[in-house]
């Protein structure tokens, strides 16, 4: 999808640097990833553009330039971040509508900023490992990797979607059911799903709507039983043909890959574990080193409409939460079938009107959440983008 350009915004917002707060919730509501926001080495701007924007990092950040970037050919104009923007302009005690972020005609700007967010892209990332990543400015300094999708502007669906794979992207694996993210997430020949400049980023696939969470669980036992198999051999092979690697090996049979560092260091383990496979020889080193890429830790997700999860796919749904398995799942609860047209589901609270309850939905809203806390161990969290931030 980077390569397609539509240009379908008749306005784009525009960066006031001098008013910007450095928070990056313009860059967390955005649906399609079209503004950014990135710390870099100062450095870097002696071959900037003319007109491309900068100012100094502030807090975390001090020391390196920061920039908010707009891809105005990606950009469709909904306009969330100018509604979202928390900093506005006052003259005299009085606000005078002018925020960090305003919109502005597109097309005088279309060739300008092309240039810009092309060289936006070519920065070295500086800042995305000195802010916390839990927190909205650290999580919208990581690249995305689920950009420009055809989603509907000012989709409510999306900033989820492109917040999971700037927290687990590198290494996350989504089974999609069908519905509205599996048109926008799949939508043949393009595609958001994208890599990072390594190459890595999500493994993404759509079965059937109604037996996703059966599809994900599949995907979750073959990740266990690969991932069994190479700690057998790993195990196995340190006695043996890795015995002057036994440290190496131990290392990654203990390592706790609780967050981004962590993981970064079992694959800089496992890329060594490789090449002495491949001194060592034999068939055991041959079937390892085609195993040994899931010692790295996988994030799987589940990912559907409340059309899905609420409704046709319930019943593998639960039957996946009551498995005992290591799966997450995300709910997009829109509280109506989205894609296909705003049709009543279980997730419609009582007396919204929607199709196929033109007068009122008769009954409350299934609590999706508290039926699956009665199984003891199950995390559930609710997530409001904009109602909080912090």
């Amino acid at each position: 999808s980077q390569y397609e350009k539509r240009n379908i915004a008749l306005e784009t917002p525009v960066w006031e640097s001098d008013l910007c707060i450095q928070c990056g919730i313009c860059s967390l509501v955005c649906p399609h990833a079209a503004i950014r926001i990135k710390a870099y080495n100062g450095a870097e701007l002696d071959k900037a553009p003319r007109t491309f924007k900068s100012v100094e990092g502030r807090a975390a950040l001090k020391g390196l330039k920061f920039t908010t970037q707009v891809a105005v050919e990606d950009c469709t104009g909904c306009g969330a971040c100018v509604y979202n923007c928390p900093a506005k302009e006052k003259k005299e005690g009085k606000e005078t509508g002018r925020k960090a972020i305003n919109l502005a005609t597109q097309f005088p700007l279309r060739e300008t900023e092309r240039e810009n967010f092309k060289f936006f892209l070519s920065l070295k990332d500086q800042g995305s490992s000195k802010v916390n990543r839990n927190t909205v400015q650290g999580s919208q300094l990581v690249r995305p990797l689920f950009e420009f999708s055809g989603a509907c502007a000012g989709c409510g669906e999306t900033p989820y979607v492109k917040l999971m794979t700037q927290l687990f992207g590198d290494h996350l694996t989504v089974a999609n059911a069908t519905g509205c993210s599996s048109i926008y997430g799949g939508n043949l020949p393009t595609t958001p799903y994208c890599a990072r400049e390594d190459g890595r980023g999500p493994a993404w696939s759509n079965s059937l709507f109604e037996d996703n969470a059966e599809f994900g669980l599949g995907m979750r036992v073959a990740y266990d039983k690969l991932e069994g198999e190479a700690r057998e051999l790993l195990t196995s092979m340190k006695d043996g043909q890795l015995k002057a690697q036994v440290k190496l090996a131990d290392d990654i049979l203990n390592a706790r890959q609780d967050d981004w560092a962590g993981i970064e260091q079992q694959r800089g383990r496992v890329s060594d574990l490789k090449k002495a496979l491949t001194a060592a020889g034999g068939e055991q080193a041959a079937r390892l080193g085609t195993l040994a890429e899931n010692l790295i830790k996988k994030s799987l997700w589940i990912l559907g409409g409340d059309g899905w999860a609420y409704d046709i796919g319930y019943g593998g749904l639960d039957h996946v939460l009551a498995s005992g398995r290591k799966v997450r799942v995300m709910v997009l609860d829109t509280e109506v079938y989205s894609n296909t047209g705003g049709q009543m589901s279980k997730s419609t609270p009582m007396g919204a009107v929607a199709l196929f309850a033109a007068g009122g939905k008769p009954l409350p809203k299934k609590d999706l959440g508290m039926i699956s806390m009665t199984y003891g161990n199950i995390y559930v969290a609710q997530i409001a983008m904009g109602a909080n931030y912090l």
